[in-house]
């Protein structure tokens, strides 16, 4: 009993990392704050459609080996059918950019890409202040990925899983520890200290 709670709990954790690794298997987006008085923060589970700059995203890259793909930033957003911003922009691909060195366009021609899908990460940046809008793409946007492995059509389904499963597998070791404790350490713990009480 002892190595099946292990084994699940240790497998439970498989979730939480597939979580962090979304920035691979979902789109990051970001609007920069100069684009922000005109683009609006989204929501998680807008439905939401994104034109700006595929570019790779090379921060973490000497960790990471080739960073995540991003259009980065978004300069036109249509949120739950409602327009934002404007698609002709006049300035230079990285205007409002804190640290634009850190960015790759992916395809200098037409660096321009625009990607539909829905919200599912939503959160400032507090270091530079944009937006962090991390989008699942509707299938015909998946080639704007870094990678479209397997797990990619349960995106939703993992981000469930990778909180409620580890707590689910806690909680259910804290009650067999109580209902039936010789089949757990912490049972069989708390047994031996409730024997010693009362043999005193």
């Amino acid at each position: 009993m002892i190595s099946i709670f292990l084994v699940a709990f240790l497998v439970s954790l498989i979730f939480p990392i597939l979580y962090l690794y979304s920035l691979y298997y979902l789109l990051v987006t970001e609007i920069v704050p100069v684009d922000q008085k005109y683009i609006p923060k989204p929501k998680v589970g807008d439905k939401i459609s994104v034109y700006g700059v595929w570019v790779q995203d090379n921060e973490l890259k000497f960790l990471v080996g080739d960073g995540w793909n991003e259009i980065h930033p978004v300069r036109y957003a249509e949120i739950n059918g409602v327009k934002y911003g404007s698609i002709n922009h006049n300035g230079s691909l990285f205007d409002g950019l804190k640290y634009p060195d850190r960015f790759a366009p992916l395809y200098k021609k037409n660096p321009y890409r625009i990607a539909n899908g829905t919200v599912m990460d939503v959160f400032t940046n507090p270091e530079d202040g944009d937006y962090h809008v991390h989008i699942l793409v509707d299938k015909q946007y998946r080639h704007l990925i870094k990678f479209k492995f397997i797990v990619f059509p349960y995106a939703k389904l993992l981000r469930i899983m990778s909180v409620i499963l580890p707590v689910l597998i806690a909680i259910s070791y804290v009650i067999v520890s109580i209902v039936k404790p010789r089949y757990t350490i912490v049972g069989r713990y708390i047994s031996r200290l409730k024997r010693k009480r009362l043999s005193k």
